[in-house]
């Protein structure tokens, strides 16, 4: 692991390239990748937390940093979402509205999931799904 350096550079915290110290070099790549990709450092995002076991899922819907994990920390919990439906074919969904309107106000970008399920809760204008696609014609 010490990628081609003299054992006594590995020590110091030297890079191969710069001489400059492994901390400073990660951290100018990551943000040469980001300016690269366009990336918005702040991005907020709202998704869904998976929790819940095996076949048995059970979501929470987050406001958090678009670089974290899907399960890590988030910034603020902003309700529940139960997919499985009950016997009476009902999915269980909680949202805390004056914060999810905060959020949306101040910028933070819901995934697709979320977009409909605020669509359904009348927060965001529902988009309908469509699954089917038109057949393509044959060429002759």
């Amino acid at each position: 692991a010490m990628l081609g350096l003299g054992r006594e550079a590995w020590r110091r915290g030297r890079t191969w390239m710069t001489g400059m110290s492994r901390n400073v070099a990660g951290e100018m790549s990551r943000m040469g990748a980001m300016a690269s990709a366009g990336w918005k450092r702040d991005m907020v995002r709202l998704r869904l937390q998976r929790f819940g076991k095996k076949n048995w899922p059970f979501y929470r819907l987050v406001a958090a940093d678009a670089r974290s994990p899907r399960d890590g920390k988030c910034l603020e919990y902003l309700g529940t979402y139960n997919p499985l439906p009950t016997k009476h074919g009902e999915k269980f969904v909680t949202l805390n509205y004056d914060r999810i309107k905060y959020w949306l106000v101040v910028g933070a970008q819901p995934t697709d999931r979320v977009a409909k399920l605020l669509g359904g809760a009348n927060i965001l204008p529902f988009k309908p799904e469509y699954r089917f696609k038109e057949p393509k014609e044959k060429k002759e």
